[in-house]
């Protein structure tokens, strides 16, 4: 999914894109909509429908792709996200 062809899709329900703006990591686009509900299109082509009034939306955009389940698929999370590493020495906090 692009930012275009959500874009399209939105055309024939009337709901409106109030705002767009990128993740604060450079990941994706966050599509804003009058109805108070966001659609997260990430850059590896992941769609994500959240907020409220959300029933038309994900039956629109049903039809055309399955949205992304976080909590299905944790396999396709994107593999530039480091691991996080606890620190060798907690109790040290700088090197002198």
């Amino acid at each position: 999914m692009t930012v275009e062809q959500a874009e399209a899709i939105l055309l024939p329900t009337g709901i409106k894109v109030v705002f767009q703006h990128r993740f604060a990591g450079d990941r994706g686009t966050i599509l804003r909509l009058d109805n108070y509900a966001m659609i997260n299109i990430f850059d590896d082509g992941r769609y994500y429908i959240q907020g409220k009034n959300i029933e038309v939306l994900v039956a629109t955009f049903g039809e055309i792709e399955e949205p992304w389940d976080p909590e299905s698929s944790l396999g396709d999370m994107p593999n530039s996200v480091l691991p996080w590493f606890p620190p060798s020495d907690p109790n040290r906090r700088f090197d002198y």
